[in-house]
């Protein structure tokens, strides 16, 4: 349980980019390696080290009765051990299809709970069935490859047992003519020799299973060797100067990929508010990461209060921020856990008063268990637009500094956006607020507008034309 806690605890300080480039699925079957290693040596290591002594201490016996007949079984054991170990680079190879397989079929199952209402309306359960009947007939494929492999090892062990066995027999039967070894000698000895070749069976196959677990210590290694989210530093004290400033910030999400901001250059001063706007893939959404630290620029650097972030650490900006992000959702748990991120009751009317300025409190009220109902990001019994209003509350309970909201508002009937804006526009904080929406919409103090990367137009409210 100790592995476990300790790889989860270092799976969270890993950045978000680390699990963007990895399917779920991947990253849950090299978790569940911890049991895999952890079982095994628990289960076998104890046993190796049994078996290793007996086998020693019987070989010391063998060579006490005859050195001729005691180098015959050793050498027999040896030989087994080669014809296994010649079998583990065909192994792994399949070791490595079926971990690959595995972490396919958990990807496919995922995404298949996941989507499946998409997958029903648009007719695609055909074919995500073909795809995972495709890899579960990949793995059998794979599984029979190495039952192969295994059989013929087991079956030319038992062929050098057997020759062993004749070997040793004949050996000590001229031994004995030879008045060298006595038939009570001969018998003892082949009761040793046989519980050596038993015992050393077991190291040697111990010690190849051992060898396969690196596979699975390896993929692990991938996650315990990672490099931690870099520069959160200590919770710095800003002075209650919020003010931001970014200089320029480049970013590209790949060295060979075009740039997606360019030398982006903004000041925005405490309690203003301020509306990017821009075509999709305008860079609005990255740089909006870069400031919550999700996303590291490529070059550039942010400023609060007009000390350098990566001074104060990423702590510092998200202690004083709050967000509704694109693809933000509500976590498995209550409506009060998903708002507050704890259990505790202290906060209850907080969430009330909140959740009547934005016109959602009936709605929960109305649920069987208001506020403790289970909730999650399929929960079906709340609109999209329900959610939206859930999650807008839990960047407001957390009484923010710098308020940032990335279309927030996207399933958001008229009536409820403009209930839901005007609470946000009385609260006093910065508010940075990524719309695609009419910019007339929001009461602004200024905005912002991206092209290709690039800020081609600041201006105060409210709007006229946009002119590079």
């Amino acid at each position: 349980s100790n592995w476990r806690s300790n790889v989860f605890s270092k799976l969270t300080r890993l950045p978000v980019d680390f699990f963007k480039s990895r399917g779920f699925g991947n990253i849950m079957y090299r978790f569940k390696s911890i049991d895999i290693i952890q079982n095994y040596l628990s289960d076998k290591l104890s046993a190796l080290i049994l078996n290793v002594t007996s086998s020693i201490i019987i070989a010391v016996i063998l060579l006490s009765y005859n050195v001729e007949l005691a180098a015959i079984v050793i050498m027999a054991s040896l030989l087994y051990s080669v014809v296994r170990f010649s079998a583990y680079f065909y192994i792994k190879e399949n070791q490595l299809s079926t971990i690959a397989l595995k972490s396919r079929e958990q990807s496919v199952l995922i995404n298949t709970l996941k989507f499946i209402q998409t997958h029903k309306l648009y007719g695609g359960l055909h074919r995500i069935h073909n795809q995972y009947h495709g890899i579960i007939t990949d793995e059998a494929s794979v599984s029979a490859k190495s039952q192969i492999i295994t059989m013929i090892a087991t079956n030319i062990n038992q062929f050098i047992s057997g020759f062993r066995n004749i070997l040793v027999l004949f050996v000590a039967v001229l031994l004995a003519l030879n008045n060298e070894m006595t038939i009570g000698m001969i018998f003892a000895f082949t009761a040793y020799s046989v519980e050596f070749s038993r015992r050393s069976t077991i190291v040697i196959n111990l010690i190849y299973k051992i060898q396969l677990l690196k596979i699975q210590s390896s993929r692990l290694a991938e996650i315990v060797h990672a490099t931690d989210e870099s520069g959160l530093g200590s919770y710095f004290d800003l002075n209650e100067n919020y003010n931001l400033s970014a200089r320029g910030i480049y970013h590209q999400y790949d060295k060979l990929a075009p740039l997606v901001l360019v030398n982006i250059n903004i000041d925005i001063s405490e309690n203003e508010t301020v509306l990017l706007t821009g075509d999709s893939g305008s860079g609005k959404s990255t740089f909006i990461n870069i400031m919550l630290g999700i996303t590291e620029p490529v070059a550039g650097s942010l400023f609060i209060g007009g000390v350098n972030i990566k001074k104060t650490g990423k702590h510092a900006i998200r202690e004083i921020t709050s967000s509704v992000l694109q693809g933000d959702s509500l976590f498995p748990g209550t409506i009060y856990e998903n708002i507050t991120f704890n259990d505790s009751l202290d906060n209850i009317d907080q969430i009330h008063e909140i959740a009547n300025a934005i016109g959602i409190h009936d709605v929960i009220t109305r649920l069987p268990l208001g506020y403790f109902t289970q909730v999650g990001d399929m929960s079906d019994f709340l609109s999209g637009g329900e959610k939206q209003k859930l999650l807008i509350m839990r960047a407001l309970f957390k009484k923010p500094k710098i308020l940032i909201l990335d279309e927030a508002d996207s399933n958001l009937d008229i009536f409820s956006e403009k209930k839901v804006f005007d609470v946000i526009m009385n609260y006093k904080c910065t508010k940075i607020i990524v719309s695609h929406k009419n910019e007339r919409t929001y009461p602004v103090d200024r905005i912002i507008h991206f092209r290709k990367g690039e800020v081609i137009a600041i201006r105060n409210s409210p709007p006229g034309p946009i002119h590079d």
